[in-house]
């Protein structure tokens, strides 16, 4: 977690959207939050994916949500346009029980006059792993 925007989630008792520069959406639908095996059930890991003590993950539960809702999570910390310098590097779990239905989960970048412009996006189940 020593580069500039990195998060583990292993923030103890601190609040993890300051320790990670991220917020929450307040126009979405549902919020994630951060979790262990514990509370995430049968279609959550069963650990983060990181090596060593940490356990913690972002946890975004859609399993109670209907169909086309959103939750949105971006960064209060903003980082300079640069040529093959920048990169997102992320992991993630997208594992649906069959009443589910679809998922899909996207990653924007947001351009100096506030366009966003997609990186990434998946709309499929990605199996039972990180």
């Amino acid at each position: 977690t020593s580069i500039p925007g990195s998060c583990n989630f292993d923030t103890q008792d601190q609040e993890w959207t300051t320790v990670c520069g991220l917020t929450q959406d307040t126009t979405d639908d549902f919020d994630g939050n951060v979790s262990n095996s514990a509370v995430t059930g049968q279609t959550g890991p069963h650990t983060d994916h990181t090596p060593g003590k940490g356990q913690s993950f972002l946890h975004v539960n859609s399993s109670t949500q209907k169909e086309g809702n959103r939750a949105r999570i971006t960064t209060t910390k903003f980082f300079p346009a640069s040529l093959g310098v920048c990169r997102v590097h992320f992991w993630f779990w997208m594992f649906a029980s069959r009443q589910t239905g679809v998922l899909k989960a996207k990653v924007y970048t947001a351009e100096e006059h506030g366009m966003d412009i997609l990186m990434w996006s998946s709309s499929r189940n990605e199996g039972n792993k990180w």
